[in-house]
């Protein structure tokens, strides 16, 4: 258990406003997770998967993590729905760019902040590792689905505004 006031100090570390510093490297690194994906898939049903993957693995520009000092997070990017909820693990209804709603929890789990998201076909992981030095944000995605080969499994760098 963590003691008194992590969560606090935690909140402060990592709230602030975040620019995608991975460059092209990784860019075709996420490119390549989703091939991977999708590598054992027919020829046919290639596209139509690669396309239903295109969004959620998307590259956001920015993120920004604002914690309002009642146990929520709202995580916000340019162009995508505002993500909110409790940081207590209780799931939250949240919605994607594409319209698809999902369930999602929330909470810090060792100094890392954890998303994990599941919806009818499929569940997904996001990790936000802070940096020691508080600058670098780390983002760690994972999705899931019975209909993927592999999962689509790529990180992230982002750099304190």
């Amino acid at each position: 258990m963590a003691p008194p006031g992590a969560n606090a100090e935690l909140q402060r570390r990592f709230a602030g406003s975040y620019s995608f510093a991975g460059g092209d490297a990784e860019k075709r690194a996420v490119a390549a997770a989703v091939e991977k994906a999708i590598s054992g898939m027919s020829f046919l049903a290639k596209p139509m998967a690669r396309q239903s993957l295109r969004q959620p693995a998307e590259i956001r520009d920015t993120y920004t993590l604002f914690f309002d000092g009642l146990g929520n997070l709202r995580l916000t990017s340019p162009g995508f729905p505002v993500e909110f909820g409790p940081l207590d693990g209780k799931p939250f209804t949240s919605q994607s760019k594409s319209g698809e709603k999902s369930q999602v929890t929330q909470s810090f789990v060792d100094g890392v902040l954890v998303q994990k998201g599941h919806t009818e076909e499929g569940s997904g992981v996001t990790e936000f590792r802070l940096a020691d030095e508080g600058a670098t944000l780390f983002v760690h995605r994972i999705m899931q689905s019975p209909q993927l080969t592999a999962p689509v499994d790529f990180s992230l760098t982002y750099r304190r505004q």
